[in-house]
C-alpha cells in the first residue's frame, strides 16, 4: 500500500507559500509498539460515520495514548476554499476534504500537541495524513491535539485532508504502524457547499 507520511504534517498556508509533507522518522513506530489493550477497539473493526472507537497507540516510546474518537462527518470541498492562499504544486490537482471528529482523552497521559494517526484512504489505496493549517485559515483549523490535553479532556476538531491527483475518499483509517490491521470508518460524504450566485443589478 502506498503511504504518505505517518504523522500529521505542516501545511504553511500563507500568502508566501506552503510546505509539502515530510516524514518524521524519529516518531515512526514499530508494530510491536502498537499492541492493543483490553479496553481498546479491536484492530480490523469496521465502523460507520457517527460511531466511536477507543484508539490506543504510542505517540512516542515513553507515551501511551488512549482516545475515544468519533468520525462525525466528511465533506468534500472545492479547491477554491484555498483561494487567496499560495499553495504548493502537490495541491494543484488535490481534492480537499474536511473531516469533523470528536475526541476524548480516556487514558492517563497528557496528549498535548500529539498527532492522531487518522488517515484518509483514497480510491487508489493511498493513505493521506491530515494537514496542520497555520495562520487564520478559519474554514477548517486543522492541527494536532490542543495543549494541554489531559486525561478526561474532550474536543471537537476539523481536519484537512487532500486526496492527490483528483482521487476520491474511500474511508477514514486509524493505522498507527505498518502491519496494523486498521480500524476504519465509512459513510456518506457530503458534497461541496453550494455557491451562492450574486444577482446582477
Amino acid at each position: 500500500m502506498l503511504r504518505t507520511p505517518v504523522l500529521a504534517t505542516l501545511l504553511a498556508l500563507s500568502l508566501t507559500g506552503c510546505s509539502d509533507p515530510e516524514p518524521n522518522a524519529d516518531e515512526e513506530l514499530s508494530p510491536a509498539a502498537t499492541t492493543a489493550v483490553d479496553d481498546g477497539t479491536e484492530p480490523g473493526t469496521r465502523l460507520e460515520h457517527g460511531d466511536t472507537a477507543t484508539l490506543v497507540w504510542h505517540p512516542t516510546t515513553a507515551l501511551t495514548g488512549a482516545l475515544d474518537l468519533t468520525v462525525e462527518a466528511v465533506q468534500e470541498r472545492r479547491a477554491s476554499v484555498f483561494d487567496g492562499w499560495s499553495v504548493g504544486d502537490s495541491m494543484q490537482e488535490a481534492r480537499p476534504y474536511f473531516v469533523s471528529v470528536a475526541l476524548t482523552n480516556v487514558g492517563g497521559s497528557d496528549l498535548a500537541g500529539q498527532a492522531v494517526p487518522l488517515y484518509l484512504r483514497d480510491d487508489q489505496g493511498r493513505l493521506g495524513a491530515p494537514w496542520t493549517v497555520g495562520g487564520d485559515f478559519t474554514a477548517c483549523q486543522s492541527g494536532p491535539l490542543p495543549e494541554p490535553f489531559e486525561a478526561g479532556a474532550s474536543t471537537e476538531m476539523c481536519l484537512v485532508y487532500l486526496a492527490p491527483d483528483g482521487a476520491h475518499i474511500t474511508d477514514m483509517v486509524f493505522e498507527p504502524a505498518e502491519g496494523y490491521d486498521p480500524i476504519t470508518w465509512t459513510g456518506d460524504v457530503m458534497g461541496p457547499p453550494k455557491v451562492r450566485l450574486r444577482s446582477g443589478r
